[in-house]
């Protein structure tokens, strides 16, 4: 394979992807004019030879923003299809598409950039961008989620959203992937077959063959791919899982009816309404097209699985003990007449007289046989499958499906699900005829018809007997168990263990923009804030307190909300236990306080600071009864990959702290220890929305510019009044404004808050020019407030 140097975007050719350490972009094409093909970037490697220029400086803009953040979080290498495929060579591109799902899990990350997905909002959000990104939508995507151990999703920004594991259940909401399977703590062979290709049914491609070949990994298949023959390439990928993976549940696609009963009934009923006979040409047409395409055996596309999510293997010795029968293991042969194989048929036949072929001139009944498939649904009902063949012809030729009620494609049914317990109710001697349906004796006689019809109606469902028939076809590795890789560091990490604990860029955002509350750190970056405490604390460090703050300054009610996670110093902590990394469990606390502007953010012993108190959820009680902290004890009751939440209040306020695994992100961050993010959630008569931070949202979204100028970082609050009749100019001011209307004066209070890059200490002079024409100028910079006139 060949890898991207990260320094140089040069191409260098490895025989082993497992000998090497690189990380991996999954992405989606959007104008192929601007995606560097692999001989694209060997024509800027040979160029910047001759120059001397840097390689990765004459890139398209994804391959370099790649190359840099790989570069950052430590990686010499990375592979992006574009341009690390030469799609121009057959033979390699066909090399490449039966190794990619292995590139794929070999990768130490994944890179998941969503170009269609900002820097704001919650990923978790009902509408978020995040639910709606087209990554989802892509079927070469699939694979891409599934086999790496670890996938980073970035966004539009090339700033972390979180990792497969953290939003594995936002995940699997729109994926519909179970968050096992997300995490490795579940094989990808222990899903069923109808299953995993219902995870493909709504996704697309831009070449019809690559609905297929993009699945190769997802079921260990290896073939040949032949672009040009189109929709074959999916009925050959089928083809080669028959031959490798024992499961029937890949022949439960399409239509299946929910009652039985029901569906035999029609199906056998004389009364045929004449508006439903296919006598036009159109309608003769429609219906053909339709049972050609759902009699089949096998799926001409992903698509018909999208109703099989819930499908499962059944074992074949609880089949054989069901009916009766000794079955033995099924095999498949692809001949000119059909897939032959063993099946459980009904012995009882449904005439069937309501099918489109039935209503026409120069139709003929049809005889329908139930056929037991091995599988199940998700209520632990039975398969069946309607096979279906002409009254008049012999042999054991079948096709599959057959229309009930209708002739469009929404009334052809392939088969019907069979409730467990009718299966065992009918058990017993047979009550038919006792003869073959097909004997010519029928055949020829009109009454012995209707007296075959009147006997089959009373339909006996467990009487099944083993057949080898020929079903209609018209074409004639599992994935290794993977447990989550909490443990292993690599060795670019920092030598220092610490639990860190993580602010998003999109929170801080959020809490600006809805409850003006301003982060004072100084250390956010450009994807959020960490917060760090030793994981392994000393004796003193325990007694004496150890802990992280983040202060955000609320300047419409003046005052500082502080949210601190520590370890030590808690009178409720008594005795001592250590977990297996060392670190005394239930050491580790949280507590959130409120106390006045004016007041020192590191000071946490003022006498105006007000602690919230924690509110424990129901059931849950407190460690020791003065204690006003809440504690932080994934690691013992509640497991290193649940969600932890602690929720505090008093009066006027009710604040939630949500920590959730931030699981992926002790490699790339090299941060090691645990990691957690946290969610912080704002209530209460406190927090509501006010009509200036109401005008702040509308007027300043949280797009692209305002992230460049850093816009978690900390802000000057410029406010001065002006009457009506002397409007303040705004000119040479850059920020945010909000008006507010006072009661009792006709005064216009505007509020601006700036970038610091953008107005500084020296800039006052400026403001106070732009401003001249105001009664008066405050400028609050941190804790020093000036003041003109």
């Amino acid at each position: 394979m060949y890898l991207l140097n990260t320094r140089t975007a040069e191409l260098h050719y490895f025989i082993n992807s497992s000998e090497v350490r690189y990380a991996i972009l999954s992405h989606v094409w959007q104008d192929v004019r601007n995606e560097l093909s692999f001989r694209d970037v060997k024509n800027v490697s040979a160029e910047c030879a001759l120059t001397g220029d840097n390689p990765r400086s004459r890139v398209s803009a994804k391959i370099r923003n790649c190359c840099i953040f790989a570069e950052r979080a430590g990686y010499e290498w990375v592979w992006i299809d574009t341009c690390c495929i030469d799609h121009q060579s057959s033979a390699e591109l066909s090399e490449a598409i039966n190794s990619m799902y292995a590139w794929y899990a070999d990768a130490d990350v994944c890179y998941a950039y969503l170009y269609d997905v900002g820097d704001d909002g919650d990923p978790s959000a009902p509408d978020s961008s995040f639910r709606r990104s087209r990554w989802f939508e892509r079927g070469w995507t699939l694979q891409e989620l599934i086999a790496p151990a670890r996938v980073v999703f970035l966004t539009q920004t090339w700033r972390t959203l979180g990792s497969k594991y953290m939003l594995a259940a936002v995940v699997e909401q729109i994926t519909a992937i179970q968050q096992e399977i997300l995490t490795g703590e579940r094989p990808l062979d222990s899903v069923s077959v109808a299953q995993r290709m219902s995870w493909a049914a709504k996704r697309k491609t831009t070449r019809v063959e690559d609905r297929a070949y993009s699945l190769l990994g997802i079921f260990g298949i290896n073939m040949p791919t032949i672009y040009g023959e189109g929709a074959r390439a999916f009925v050959r990928l089928q083809e080669e899982i028959l031959r490798r993976i024992p499961d029937q549940s890949i022949f439960a696609w399409g239509r299946l009816h929910a009652d039985i009963d029901m569906a035999r009934r029609r199906m056998e009923s004389e009364d045929v309404d004449p508006t439903q006979r296919a006598r036009s040409g159109d309608q003769s047409s429609v219906a053909f097209d339709v049972q050609a395409k759902m009699q089949d055996m096998l799926a001409p596309s992903p698509s018909e699985f999208i109703d099989s999510a819930g499908y499962k293997p059944v074992n074949i010795s609880e089949i054989s003990a069901a009916l009766g029968l000794s079955l033995r293991m099924p095999h498949y042969a692809l001949t000119s007449h059909g897939i032959r194989t063993q099946l459980p048929l009904s012995e009882h036949v449904v005439e069937s007289w309501r099918s489109w072929m039935a209503r026409t001139a120069t139709a003929t009944t049809q005889h329908v046989q139930l056929a037991l498939l091995a599988c199940e649904n998700a209520e632990g009902q039975y398969i069946l499958l309607f096979l279906r063949r002409a009254k008049s012809t012999g042999g054991l030729q079948y096709a599959v499906g057959e229309f009930i009620d209708g002739t469009a494609e929404q009334h052809y049914y392939r088969g019907a699900f069979l409730p467990r317990g009718l299966l065992v109710r009918a058990k017993g001697p047979s009550q038919g005829t006792g003869k073959d349906p097909d004997s010519a004796e029928d055949i020829m006689n009109p009454f012995r018809q209707s007296q075959s019809r009147r006997e089959n109606r009373q339909f006996q469902y467990g009487n099944f007997k083993l057949s080898e028939p020929y079903i209609y076809h018209q074409g004639s590795a599992p994935s290794t168990f993977r447990v989550h890789p909490d443990g292993p560091i690599h060795e670019a990490m920092a030598p220092v263990p610490n639990f860190t604990f993580f602010l998003p860029h999109w929170l801080l955002a959020e809490l600006e923009a809805k409850h003006g509350l301003v982060c004072e750190s100084s250390s956010v970056e450009e994807d959020g804030l960490t917060l760090t405490v030793p994981c392994h604390p000393t004796q003193e460090q325990i007694r004496d307190s150890v802990f992280a703050r983040v202060s955000f300054l609320d300047t419409t009610r003046q005052e500082r909300l502080t949210i601190r996670v520590g370890a030590g110093k808690c009178p409720c902590l008594i005795a001592r236990h250590t977990d297996t990394h060392g670190v005394p469990l239930q050491k580790l606390w949280v507590d959130v306080s409120v106390s006045p502007v004016d007041s020192s953010p590191s000071d946490s012993s003022t006498s105006a600071e007000h602690i919230l108190t924690w509110k424990p959820a129901s059931g849950q009680a407190k460690p020791y009864s003065r204690c006003s902290s809440a504690h932080i004890d994934g690691t013992r009751q509640h497991g290193d990959h649940s969600v932890i939440q602690r929720a505090f209040a008093d009066d006027r306020r009710h604040v939630e702290v949500t920590f959730t695994k931030r699981e992926g992100f002790e490699a790339i961050r090299r941060i090691p220890c645990k990691t957690w993010t946290i969610v912080l959630t704002l209530s209460g008569a406190a927090y509501q929305l006010t009509p200036a931070s109401t005008a702040a949202v509308s007027s300043h979204p949280h797009d692209d510019s305002s992230r460049d100028a850093s816009v978690h970082s900390r802000r000057r609050v410029v406010t001065f009044q002006d009457s009506p009749q002397n409007p303040a100019s705004t000119s040479g001011v850059t920020g945010k404004a909000s008006t507010t209307n006072r009661r009792r004066r006709s005064s216009r209070t505007t509020r601006f808050v700036a970038n610091d890059a953008k107005l500084l200490p020296g800039d006052d002079g400026r403001i106070k020019s732009s401003l001249s024409s105001c009664g008066s100028l405050v400028l609050a910079s941190g804790f020093l407030t000036t003041s003109y006139t």
